[in-house]
Parts: structure tokens; sequence; C-alpha cells
């Protein structure tokens, strides 16, 4: 699996709920053939490759 992380996410920073979303629905956007999540361990916004029925 090729995580990759997009933005990081300071525990102390100031970004609210709406701007993560809003983060990741523009990376979403942008790049349709990945998964794009927030990471709670990494305190992340990442991605990685969709899955095909193939791999599953």
């Amino acid at each position: 699996m090729e995580k990759r992380i997009y933005v990081k996410i300071d525990k102390n920073s100031d970004m609210t709920l709406r701007e993560v979303l809003r983060k990741i629905e523009e990376i979403q956007t942008e790049h349709p053939e990945l998964d794009v999540f927030f990471d709670g361990d990494e305190y992340a916004i990442c991605s990685r490759p969709k899955k095909t029925g193939r791999e599953l």
C-alpha cells in the first residue's frame, strides 16, 4: 500500500474540521484515482491508490 502524506497538521493548529474536509475534497477532485483520507495516527491528510476489484 503506497500511502502518501499531503498535509501534516500540527496538533496545536487552529485548522478547523471544515478546512480539513475542504482540503480532502480539493485533493480528491484533483486526483480522482486516489482514496484521500484523514489519518489520525499521522494527524495528516493522506492518500493511496483506490483498490480495484482485482485487488480485493
